[in-house]
């Protein structure tokens, strides 16, 4: 067995002692699995910050209570969520309902351990995925018209 080693700076003066069973390539890819949670976390952060108009340190809240607690003590209490939902974007039904679909999936973002956080590639699957009953309902329709106008004879 080759057991030689080399060392790599990690970016902070840190040598990092390489070996050829892959030990350096797990290490960066658990340091990247790690980034990730965090990035989506702040994601989550800033789709909150989107969808209620309100800051992550607002006074609101309550002192030492960010965004995320603000809404998780919502869903803990079975306050109604479209209250929190920011007032500019108006009150259309149908906005307010993919709105709702958007900050349940931010709180997945946010959730508190990493592991429980989705991958960017799988909240934008579920985001896809859950699109409101009209949409729904309107996508049926297109597919019924298209093919309902492929099968008709066309005028001359």
């Amino acid at each position: 067995m080759d057991f030689s080693c080399d060392f790599i700076a990690d970016g902070l003066g840190d040598g990092l002692a390489v070996d050829n069973t892959g030990f350096v390539i797990r290490r960066i890819w658990i340091h990247i699995e790690g980034r990730q949670k965090i990035d989506i976390h702040s994601f989550g952060v800033v789709l909150l910050e989107l969808l209620t108009g309100k800051h992550p340190l607002d006074p609101e809240f309550g002192e030492s209570v960010d965004i995320v607690q603000w809404i998780r003590r919502k869903v803990r209490h079975n306050k109604s969520l479209e209250e929190a939902l920011d007032p500019n974007v108006g009150n259309c039904k149908h906005v307010q309902e993919e709105m709702l679909l958007v900050l349940r999936l931010a709180l997945l973002c946010t959730a508190k351990l990493p592991k429980d956080r989705p991958s960017m590639r799988d909240f934008i699957t579920m985001l896809r995925e859950a699109k409101p009953q009209r949409k729904r309902v309107a996508t049926m329709m297109d597919v019924q018209l298209t093919k309902t106008s492929l099968s008709l004879p066309h005028p001359l």
